[in-house]
């Protein structure tokens, strides 16, 4: 007997499920609080893709770009500052801070929290700025004593930062670039090629999303 095909994983029917929710009701405005909110879990699980879905978003909402923006840098914001605040509040309970420290007694580690002291929290904005969310960074400075708030102000900056430069790669960007083709010049190949996937992944989002739109039943006459 032939052998059955295995059924897909939880994690990747969840993934299926997820994409196709997104290019059906991804032109719809209650999209962006619905997938912002639950982007709120990206401190916790990294398997949450919020640029992915920001970057769908702005492709299937041109006109609502800049709400796309606020709503998930402050879905990333909240979602740091309830992570920081968990992390302070289980060091409190469970002493792990001073666990940690009898752990850690060495120069390298009290050089590394004295520099996270000093210059911790606008460093998480840089952090923020690059994809995904900065976990470590997150706890790092909260065991370090920075307060919640300002971990989550900071985070918010960089978040506003990292999703503004989105919006502006998918703004401005163009899908051709006169005279790219031939150029030889280091890292033109590379631009080239990220030119080619963006212009790609920009057409399949809007592709997806007119297949997946539901079709509206006409009333009978």
């Amino acid at each position: 007997m032939p052998a059955s095909p295995s059924k897909p994983g939880w994690l990747r029917r969840c993934a299926a499920w997820g994409t196709a929710w997104l290019f059906r009701h991804g032109q719809k405005p209650y999209a962006i609080w619905s997938l912002s909110g639950l982007c709120v879990l990206d401190g916790f699980l990294p398997m949450v893709p919020a640029e992915f879905i920001a970057l769908a978003l702005m492709v299937l909402q041109p006109r609502r770009v800049l709400l796309v923006v606020l709503a998930f840098a402050v879905s990333a914001a909240i979602s740091a500052g309830l992570l920081a605040t968990g992390i302070a509040g289980a060091a409190e309970a469970t002493a792990l801070a001073s666990w940690l420290s009898s752990e850690r007694q060495n120069a390298g580690w009290a050089q590394a929290v004295s520099l996270i002291q000093t210059w911790g929290a606008p460093a998480l904005a840089l952090a923020a700025i690059f994809p995904d969310s900065p976990r470590t960074s997150i706890a790092v400075a909260t065991l370090a004593g920075i307060a919640p708030i300002h971990i989550t102000g900071f985070i918010l900056a960089g978040k506003l930062l990292l999703y503004g430069l989105i919006f502006l790669a998918w703004r401005y960007m163009p899908t051709r670039w006169p005279g790219l083709a031939n150029a030889a010049w280091p890292g033109a190949r590379h631009l080239r090629r990220a030119l080619q996937r963006f212009a790609a992944w920009r057409r399949w989002v809007n592709r997806r999303s007119a297949q997946d739109k539901p079709v509206e039943e006409k009333p009978c006459t």
